[in-house]
């Protein structure tokens, strides 16, 4: 079964981009201008997650807008300001944000990727090196009650209902973690395998049983031009596991895996979601778009 995509803007979102670098410099628990806790989020991704637990009552900014590179994105003089003034930073870790250095900003960090038990049973192909953590919706649940914690020490007076939105939310995605499930029944096990432009879906192949047979380009590190031999291992695993279809993120330049599929003779499907939200508006959304693509893609009918 197919998942229908649905854009309902249930829930608060996250907050205008740059309106904490208005704030004035400050130690550990200053608030807004409307005295809420700030916080800064690297990546959309983390900023819809974190948004989820700690709005209305935090105020949540995205730093590396959706399309940036997180591996090579620099700081400005305003995104070092806006970091170093909020009341907690929320980044993924994991190596994925190179050129950001939340470390040094003397703010308080919270990374998904060394939440407790979130790395657990990594041992897969790629393994922990893999910063794509938040490709296994079940991983990000696990790591919620290490946010809430993180906010609460930043707002105390708010700790109950930053752990009561954590739990909420942990419930949801383990409820979108069985929608994915199913959704990617329509592959039968022999048909599993995943050619893609980055090697970025280590987690979500471990998590719902496919194998990513091949990658034009690294899972971290600034894209560079794929060599011919990279090149002709992607076709030669195209050519052995008979794949209808390869994948592209969305973003990419597709000349790449364009000259894979026309050497190759298999579809090139254009638009999966890793690095951000992108075209479906929110981390949940990018999950289900891209388990409806791989389905529909690689299992038929999906139905």
């Amino acid at each position: 079964m197919i998942i229908v995509i649905i854009a309902a803007m249930n829930r608060v979102r996250i907050a205008a981009g740059t309106a904490l670098a208005a704030l004035a410099l400050g130690g550990c628990g200053d608030s807004g201008d409307d005295g809420r806790t700030t916080v800064v989020a690297t990546t959309g991704i983390l900023a819809d997650v974190t948004a989820e637990v700690a709005s209305p009552d935090a105020e949540v900014a995205q730093l590396i807008p959706d399309g940036a590179d997180p591996h090579s994105f620099a700081l400005s003089a305003e995104d070092r300001l806006e970091l170093e003034q909020a009341d907690l930073a929320a980044a993924n870790g994991a190596g994925l944000e190179a050129g950001v250095p939340v470390d040094e900003a003397g703010t308080t960090v919270w990374e998904l990727a060394d939440s407790d038990d979130v790395l657990a049973g990594g041992d897969f192909e790629g393994g922990p090196e893999d910063p794509h953590v938040w490709m296994d919706p079940t991983r990000v649940a696990g790591a919620l009650p290490s946010l809430a914690d993180a906010l609460a020490d930043a707002d105390p007076a708010n700790a109950e209902a930053y752990r009561q939105r954590a739990d909420d939310y942990s419930e949801e995605l383990l409820a979108l973690d069985r929608e994915l499930q199913r959704a990617l029944r329509a592959v039968p096990p022999p048909d599993r395998e995943l050619v893609t432009s980055h090697d970025a879906l280590g987690y979500f192949a471990d998590r719902y049983g496919f194998d990513v047979v091949a990658t034009a380009f690294p899972s971290t590190g600034a894209e560079a031009e794929a060599s011919a031999e990279r090149l002709a291992d992607v076709e030669s695993a195209v050519r052995e596991t008979g794949v209808p279809a390869i994948f592209a993120q969305e973003g990419d330049d597709p000349e790449v895996m364009s000259l894979v599929a026309n050497d190759t003779g298999v579809r090139l499907e254009y638009g999966l979601l890793v690095e951000s939200p992108g075209s479906a508006g929110s981390y949940e959304e990018m999950l289900r778009s891209d388990a409806n693509l791989i389905a529909e893609s690689l299992g038929g009918d999906g139905g």
